[in-house]
């Protein structure tokens, strides 16, 4: 009866013991405090406590600004803005870390997550409204730039595969945009504003889908390819023809 009562007690001692470090960060062979603090707030990070991530690393910056874990800080604070979707926030962490420390190992990261920043304030609904083509998309244009700057700049980066990912999807986005204007100037005959957008998009993007190819196959059988001099010269004798019908169609109703 004594031994089933000491095993008890000692299975729910290590349960508990088990359930605390779940909660709570064990950080072992610190340097110093502000190691210590910004451990922790890794752990919290990590685990999706971004309250006490914050408090952490917000910590780390204002009492140990002159340490070496004040960068990493920094940009861990932004990326818990990130994962807070608190964007704004963690763009202006990320630009304010680029500019004091644009050599630091952690650069790479700060500009990634910029970019990502800005290209998860898409519009969530740009594939289902009727006009996705006049939603304001300039985040993904800023997020663009940012992903081949970082592309550009740090092209052994350990992230650079998530960059290159990340970059077609935003292109995906712009190119999006370009062929619907494309196709609703094909309604219109306006080839044109057609020869416009698929000039764009192939001097600004790479097509990757088999069907934006199609689409564009499709859109120059509409409109073969001209001199973009050649179309405004048609468009602009076909207005002046439709003028000309018009003003012909009113001296005969008088």
């Amino acid at each position: 009866m004594m031994k089933k009562i000491f095993f008890t007690l000692l299975l729910t001692a290590l349960s508990a013991v088990l359930f605390s470090c779940s909660k709570t960060p064990v950080i072992r062979s610190t340097e110093s405090d502000a190691d210590k603090i910004y451990q922790e707030g890794l752990f919290y990070l990590e685990k999706g406590d971004l309250t006490n991530a914050e408090n952490r690393f917000m910590k780390v910056i204002s009492d140990f600004s002159y340490s070496k874990y004040e960068p990493f800080a920094t940009v861990a604070l932004g990326k818990t803005y990130y994962k807070k979707e608190e964007y704004m926030s963690a763009i202006t962490v990320f630009e304010t870390f680029l500019k004091r420390h644009p050599n630091h190992e952690s650069a790479p990261e700060a500009l990634l997550y910029k970019a990502h920043s800005y290209l998860a304030q898409k519009p969530s609904d740009f594939f289902i409204l009727p006009n996705p083509a006049e939603r304001d998309i300039s985040v993904v244009e800023t997020a663009v730039v940012l992903y081949r700057d970082y592309l550009e700049k740090y092209p052994e980066d350990k992230n650079r595969e998530e960059g290159e990912k990340k970059l077609e999807e935003a292109e995906l986005i712009l190119i999006e945009k370009d062929l619907r204007v494309a196709e609703f100037y094909a309604k219109k005959k306006k080839c044109a504003g057609v020869f416009l957008r698929l000039q764009h998009i192939e001097s600004n993007f790479k097509v990757t889908t088999d069907k934006n190819r199609q689409r564009i196959d499709e859109l120059n059988k509409k409109c073969p390819p001209k001199s973009k001099e050649e179309y405004f010269k048609i468009e602009k004798e076909e207005e002046k023809k439709e003028t000309e019908d018009e003003e012909t169609g009113d001296e005969n109703d008088k």
